[in-house]
């Protein structure tokens, strides 16, 4: 369809109208007035050089683009004049332009405000110098780069900014515009995959590069079909695909790049319904390879941000099962969204960002590791995603599904006999984790102690909904030779947080106990107590902050604390399965 979709000679007049008199008229004048309003003097001003059609102040332009220039011109009786045919001449009212020694074809000239052709064959040059001799023979001069792409993209108000200039079509016959006649954003359709829909983009500066042309939608790529001549003198045109997937997601942001140099943004509006969410069935045991890619679905987070994920389902069979997802990539920065299927729309439960990089004594890399307790049986999906901080990331991924690594223990129970082995889970980073579930009530007082001669204890306290740590603990003292590891009301602090006085609310917690170090193995103890009030050890301690390794990221941050990751990920667009 390459080919077929370029506005065929009968459609030239619909944009006629709507662009050629843009770069031609006076009436609209390329923002010009609003530019020299407070410029023009009657001294001879330098000349400054816009694309006509981004009005970027970077004087930077293309050959065979569509220019303008502001300044105080001297035109023939002081009046406005318009070219009335191609080629396009290079004297009008009088005026001339000249880019370094070539003459350019001019649109319009006007006073203040003279629209020419940058003349096509044009080399590379950092310092170029723009002239132009007046009809009294005076001249006004300027300076400008030449490079090979220099995109702007025309708006349906002329401005460089809003609603794009532009058109849809799906069969490359009936082509509708995205504009209302009163200059809003039309609602789109985006097309499906089986019959998509073509975005045609009107631009100026990018047909000497047309193979470097890529354009996105709210960041996420559409497949370009054409990037080309439209047939109009410098104007320029981009037959794009609208990424079906991004149906019902409202007001976009349409992003051009040439060359590696990006064009204005402009905007249109994608309507229709949210495509329901496409599931995966997953097992317990289960290890999927996967990859995230552009044409993958897409949620949106907070404003003008997408995610790309894939998206896995399993049942639970019966209450309190126990699971954890472990997401790594080596490609991007991994994230878990985790859901439960209610009356066939998701309900966010769970998330998690970092816990899978838990390595020797830091956070070492950017994989998940979300650990949760499911009270109720039924269905849930996983979300496979890159994290907050990376929208629209893609790359490979592994994702594992266990529902064999978190032990339940209740309030008195010591766990004599336990050992951290090389058959336990270890992360991604190389640390083994022991992972435990209590059920607390909101309000407890609770004390986590782990004691161990073999290793240096390390104790992480999570909610039920995922990372970061409600607390965590290294040392228990301030003696260095005591490597046992203590959470209660008034300890539990590596970062300088203030300690967890008592539990937010009712429901599961998940203790991690770990020797927070590579490959490192051996027996410990680990005790779980309710406290009724502040004890011996809390007095001593109470707003101590104890020496020890704390929870960094790969960067040397400090860890987050509190269950932010959750909130963030919770604001992303919620979906129908």
């Amino acid at each position: 369809m390459k080919k077929t979709l370029m506005i065929r000679p009968a459609s030239r007049r619909l944009i006629f109208v709507a662009l050629l008199i843009a770069v031609a008229s006076a009436g609209l004048s390329l923002r010009g007035d609003g530019l020299l309003r407070n410029t023009v003097s009657a001294q001879a001003l330098p000349v400054t050089v816009v694309n006509a059609a981004s009005f970027a102040t970077d004087k930077i332009v293309a050959p065979d683009t569509i220019a303008a220039a502001f300044s105080n011109f001297v035109t023939q009786n002081n009046q406005s004049y318009s070219a009335q045919a191609q080629p396009l001449p290079t004297t009008l009212g009088g005026v001339r332009v000249r880019i370094g020694d070539t003459d350019a074809g001019l649109f319009f000239a006007s006073p203040n405000q003279l629209n020419f052709q940058v003349p096509p064959g044009l080399a590379d040059n950092p310092n170029a110098t723009i002239t132009v001799t007046n009809s009294d023979n005076s001249t006004r001069t300027g300076t400008l780069a030449v490079v090979r792409a220099a995109p702007g993209v025309f708006t349906a108000n002329s401005s460089g900014t809003g609603v794009a200039a532009a058109q849809t079509t799906l069969d490359g016959v009936s082509y509708q515009s995205i504009v209302n006649s009163d200059g809003t954003e039309r609602s789109v359709d985006a097309g499906t995959k089986d019959k998509p829909n073509f975005l045609i983009l009107y631009a100026t500066g990018l047909r000497n590069t047309p193979g470097s042309v890529t354009v996105t939608f709210q960041g996420v790529p559409g497949r370009v079909d054409f990037v080309g001549p439209q047939g109009l003198v410098a104007l320029d045109q981009i037959n794009v695909v609208i990424p079906p997937e991004l149906a019902g997601l409202g007001s976009v942001r349409v992003v051009v790049k040439a060359n590696g140099r990006t064009a204005n943004t402009v905007t249109m509006r994608l309507g229709g319904q949210t495509p329901p969410v496409r599931v995966t069935p997953i097992t317990f045991g289960q290890t999927i390879n996967g990859a995230l890619a552009p044409d993958d679905q897409v949620q949106q987070g907070d404003p003008g941000k997408t995610y790309f994920f894939d998206a896995y389902r399993f049942t639970a069979t019966s209450a309190n099962t126990p699971i954890a997802v472990d997401l790594r990539s080596t490609q991007f920065d991994a994230g878990v969204l985790f859901y439960r299927v209610d009356n066939n729309t998701l309900t966010q439960i769970a998330a998690d960002d970092q816990s899978g990089g838990y390595g020797n004594g830091t956070i070492a890399n950017n994989n998940a590791l979300l650990l949760t307790v499911l009270p109720t049986p039924g269905d849930y999906v996983i979300f496979a995603s890159s994290s907050d901080v990376e929208p629209n990331g893609v790359g490979q991924y592994t994702l594992t599904l266990l529902n064999n690594i978190i032990t339940q223990i209740s309030y008195g129970q010591t766990t004599n006999g336990a050992a951290i082995t090389n058959t336990d889970f270890q992360t991604s980073a190389g640390t083994y984790l022991d992972v435990y579930w209590f059920n607390g009530a909101q309000g407890d007082r609770q004390q986590i102690r782990m004691s161990s001669t073999a290793l240096d204890s390390f104790l992480i306290l999570q909610g039920n909904d995922g990372d970061p740590p409600l607390a965590a603990d290294d040392n228990s003292s301030n003696d260095p030779q005591n490597r046992d590891a203590l959470i209660d009301p008034t300890s539990g602090d590596v970062q300088g947080f203030p300690p967890l006085a008592s539990l937010p609310r009712t429901g599961p917690y998940i203790i991690i106990a770990t020797p927070f170090e590579t490959n490192k193995t051996g027996a410990y103890t680990l005790s779980l107590n309710k406290l009724a009030g502040f004890g011996f050890e809390a007095e001593a301690e109470v707003n101590q902050t104890t020496s020890g390794r704390q929870i960094r990221d790969n960067r040397g941050r400090a860890a987050e604390f509190g269950g932010t990751t959750f909130e963030r990920f919770g604001r992303r667009r919620i979906v129908q399965p």
